[in-house]
């Protein structure tokens, strides 16, 4: 009864959202009394939780295994094609896993949406623990970017993942129903030739910040050091005075 409960509520959360799914909504598609649900979860706002922690776990619990059985090689660590695909690969699973995966997919996408604090912090308890070893082995996989482009690089991976994996996305509208996403595998390829094209790009540069416009590069300013440690040349006899 207690999955059946998630199950339903699962549905509603996706479809309708989590304002607009009441107690009483979720009791009648289950054929519950209202007050079973709150003798198994007290509130509904731990029945959300519950319902994303639940599927979250099966997705954090793959990415573990994928990282894993990189991470096991000896004397061969991960790519950074084999890092993105070990995380954009379990998204597309769990979405063609049947109406479950589907909805909770389209629920994440949702929740990726919220602002609010219980949003974030849900997140944060989720996702972080898993996410911060992509970090880790992105940053290993490419010693000559600094930790700041890998940190907004996999941030932007994981908003094309979510945003792609939820079913939710413009293909077939923007491209005058020429394309469409509904074909996993090409999905994560394209995504996947995308990203890496993106993650192997030269660093970012940013304008220089107020009262710095005066400095020069590293590069600039190790050629002016140099140059100052060469000796003058000696005028040519040309120039000399008798």
């Amino acid at each position: 009864m207690r999955a059946r409960i998630l199950d339903v509520a699962e549905q509603l959360f996706a479809n309708a959202g989590y304002a607009e799914s009441s107690f009483r909504d979720i009791a009648s598609v289950a054929n519950v009394n209202p007050a079973l649900i709150s003798y198994y979860f007290g509130s509904k706002r731990a029945l959300f939780d519950s319902v994303y922690k639940r599927r979250g776990k099966e997705l954090t619990d793959r990415w573990a295994e994928l990282l894993d059985e990189l991470e096991a090689r000896p004397d061969q660590p991960p790519t950074v094609e084999e890092l993105l695909r070990a995380f954009l690969v379990p998204q597309f699973e769990m979405r063609s896993s049947g109406p479950g995966g589907t909805a909770f997919m389209q629920l994440q996408a949702r929740v990726h949406s919220e602002c609010d604090e219980l949003s974030f912090q849900l997140r944060r308890e989720v996702y972080d623990a898993v996410g911060k070893r992509f970090v880790s082995g992105l940053e290993r996989a490419l010693p000559h970017l600094d930790s700041a482009e890998v940190d907004w690089r996999f941030v932007f991976v994981v908003g094309v993942g979510f945003y792609m994996s939820s079913g939710l996305d413009r293909l077939l509208d923007l491209s005058s129903g020429r394309y469409d996403s509904a074909q996993p595998e090409e999905a994560i390829r394209r995504i996947l030739n995308f990203c890496t094209a993106g993650f192997m790009g030269s660093a970012t540069v940013l304008p220089s910040k107020k009262g710095e416009g005066s400095k020069k590069s590293p590069t600039k300013a190790r050629a002016s050091r140099s140059a100052k440690r060469r000796p003058r040349h000696a005028k040519s006899s040309s120039t000399r005075s008798d």
